[in-house]
């Protein structure tokens, strides 16, 4: 349980019968950025204690009549949770109206109960709302929790720009999600895809070069926009800005996607104010979306996919024990280092 920002204590909690929703014994629980700000205290709207991680991987431990899946069955479980009347449930966007201060695993505070709302557990409590999807036992429970970065890759870089077959696609930064979102785009049959990075994300970008990218581009070593004109010789029909906390990216977006085009802001900047002229999306007619967390289409995908595609085994770089949580979330930080960081899991 984290009761205050960096500070884990190892905690008991009582299991209380339930009338409705389940248990889920957990498997595996990825670490994510978002995970990462929890942990240091930067996340907003967060209250403590809690417990974190909502990548989760487990099985169903019990199961109350609203649960569609039988004791026993391994399941990916969705980490946000909606009530499905309130306008925003309704329109399939990421937050919930009645849901406060969150409606995500992983950001529920224990003070609610039955406090068990986060993946660094060994039983999460599986809500009478939440969506599961099935998930083969042939998959181990720590590359299982790539299904939640994957299922984000297939919204941002497929569903929401709409990707059609051909298209070219650039992804700005190299982390999970942003080697989900170029998994997910090839597989849809994008003509090209780019991504860039920094210089520290060397691996990440030799990486990405294995699963298929057409052009990795260290951005501070290289002219982006030069790169990409001289690997297709046109802008990109697509740009999908995956980059951490990095306002910069937003303009670099905008003025690398061609006139017409699509771009996907898919990361936060911090609430940081910063300056910026609408007179480019009016003078290239773009459409520019948000995007916050991965669509029940995109786990359904990604959970077939990680069954079938055995390059998605060494995305999780890290593992560590549930003991060793802390190290877990300074590794995802990269205060341990960076060489050959690509994601982390905490497995049981």
């Amino acid at each position: 349980m984290l009761v205050e920002p960096r500070h884990f204590t190892l905690t008991e909690l009582a299991t209380p019968e339930l009338e409705d929703g389940g248990w889920l014994a957990v498997e595996a629980t990825g670490i994510s950025g978002a995970d990462v700000q929890v942990w240091k205290g930067d996340a907003a709207d967060v209250l403590y204690p809690l417990i974190p991680g909502h990548e989760v991987v487990g099985r169903v431990a019990e199961a109350g009549p609203t649960i569609p899946f039988p004791v026993g069955t391994r399941v990916v479980v969705e980490p946000r949770i909606r009530c499905g009347e309130c306008h925003r449930c309704k329109q399939n966007l990421a937050t919930c109206v009645r849901r406060k201060p969150s409606n995500s695993y992983g950001f529920i505070p224990s003070s609610e109960p039955p406090a068990l709302w986060g993946g660094l557990a060994e039983l999460l409590y599986i809500d009478p709302a939440a969506r599961l999807h099935p998930l083969t036992d042939d998959v181990p429970a720590e590359v299982g929790t790539f299904v939640h970065p994957l299922a984000a890759g297939h919204t941002w870089a497929v569903e929401l720009p709409s990707l059609q077959p051909g298209e070219n696609v650039l992804i700005l930064g190299p982390g999970p999600r942003g080697l989900a979102c170029l998994i997910a785009a090839k597989v849809a049959g994008a003509g090209w895809v780019g991504i860039t990075g920094l210089t520290h994300d060397k691996d990440r970008l030799e990486l990405a070069t294995r699963l298929g990218a057409d052009l990795v581009i260290d951005a501070e070593q290289e002219d982006v926009g030069g790169a990409i004109a001289g690997a297709v010789g046109s802008r990109p029909d697509i740009v999908v800005d995956v980059t951490s906390d990095d306002p910069e990216a937003v303009f670099t977006a905008l003025d690398l996607v061609r006139s017409g085009g699509r771009v996907i802001l898919a990361s936060t900047k911090g609430n940081r104010a910063f300056p910026f002229l609408s007179d480019v999306l009016i003078a290239k007619q773009l459409t520019v979306r948000g995007a916050m967390g991965a669509t029940s289409v995109g786990y359904q995908w990604a959970t077939k996919q990680l069954e079938t595609d055995p390059r998605i085994d060494d995305l999780v770089s890290h593992q560590f024990p549930l003991s060793e949580s802390s190290r877990a979330l300074q590794a995802a930080a990269g205060l341990l280092g960076r060489e050959e960081l690509i994601s982390v899991a905490v497995t049981f």
